[in-house]
């Protein structure tokens, strides 16, 4: 018996991660994933593995493997009164997906793979991330939020961790999907956060270049 596999529902979202640790709300509407709650729910675990289609290579639920997302726990549930759910997950570890099957009820099931990645949760806790006092995100994070024109609450950046702000940036800011699949499959946060910067910086550069060739 492989301790490091698991049988989880999917919920494929197009350019939308959870990294573990962290805490992700969504709305739920479309009938099939409304199944898919209401299977979750009736569980202990209340586990649901996200992953990004990545639509131009993805034909068919085969294609699906090998592909890696993270999965998290259902920690708050709300129903409104149209028939949708508000849920928050909190990511508890990345996967690799061995193999898929749609279900009657319309939703993914994979057998996913956590072995690589059964450190997840360790490497939030430990305390010699790198860049725990490294001036360099919030520098350019104020510059890139300047350039999306995106509302920022300052006080609320300031008080954060450069370990939460890194993983909480790489699931909200804008990022292109291959991006964001990139910062999920980082080796460790401390390649997340260098990749993070490397985001940051080369769209605010690109952003410049592009108003000195207007001009």
């Amino acid at each position: 018996m492989n301790t490091y596999k698991l049988e989880i529902p999917i919920f494929p979202l197009d350019n939308v991660i959870i990294l573990p640790g962290s805490v992700l709300p969504l709305n739920i509407f479309e009938d099939r994933y409304l199944n898919m709650i209401d299977d979750v729910l009736k569980t202990n675990s209340r586990i649901i593995g996200m992953i990004q289609p990545l639509m131009n290579n993805k034909k068919s639920i085969k294609s699906f493997e090998n592909t890696i997302g993270c999965y998290g726990k259902l920690i708050k549930f709300e129903e409104t009164g149209n028939k949708t759910y508000l849920i928050s997950l909190k990511g508890v570890s990345r996967f690799r997906v061995i193999n898929s099957r749609l279900l009657k009820k319309g939703y993914i099931s994979s057998s996913v793979s956590f072995e690589t990645y059964k450190n997840d949760l360790n490497e939030l806790k430990r305390n010699n991330f790198k860049f725990a006092n490294d001036k360099s995100l919030k520098m350019l994070l104020k510059n890139y939020l300047k350039l999306k024109k995106l509302e920022s609450n300052w006080n609320y950046i300031n008080s954060c961790s450069n370990l939460d702000l890194t993983n909480q940036l790489s699931m909200v800011c804008p990022f292109s999907n291959h991006e964001k699949q990139m910062l999920l499959e980082s080796k460790s946060i401390d390649d997340r956060y260098i990749l993070l910067l490397s985001i940051l910086e080369n769209s605010v550069k690109l952003n410049d270049d592009q108003n000195q060739v207007r001009h």
